[in-house]
């Protein structure tokens, strides 16, 4: 059978909701700051976030001279009438990776040093686009 109170002790204890404790996240600072801390976290830590993210970071496509190598094999880069193959890379980064056997003119946002050199020893030139 049940009673007119359900639970809630006697008549005047559930009265002008005085015992919700607040509505929506009120508390979350005060009697509710043990959930705060165990369930949401507090910092990045407990979050599993770390440590800083730079906001102005570049981020690039890396392309291989390899890569390079074989778009001219493919037909995908014409070579000019002195015979060098050009590319224009905005937003990729050159790598070193692969063998060079034609000139080539390289037009990319970003280069390693060891593909700038190998791209200049076989005759081609290596721009950096800003």
């Amino acid at each position: 059978m049940g009673n007119r109170t359900f639970g809630g002790g006697n008549t005047k204890n559930r009265r002008g909701k005085g015992n919700r404790g607040g509505v929506g996240r009120a508390g979350y600072h005060k009697h509710r700051w043990l959930h705060t801390i165990k369930y949401e976290g507090t910092n990045k830590v407990t979050r599993g976030e770390s440590g800083f993210s730079n906001p102005t970071r570049r981020t690039f496509v890396s392309v291989s001279i390899a890569n390079l190598e074989s778009r001219i094999a493919r037909g995908e880069a014409k070579a000019d009438a002195s015979g060098i193959h050009s590319f224009s890379l905005r937003g990729c980064k050159v790598l070193s990776g692969g063998a060079i056997q034609h000139k080539m003119a390289v037009k990319a946002s970003a280069f390693s040093e060891k593909a700038k050199q190998k791209i200049i020893a076989a005759g081609g030139t290596a721009e950096v686009l800003l």
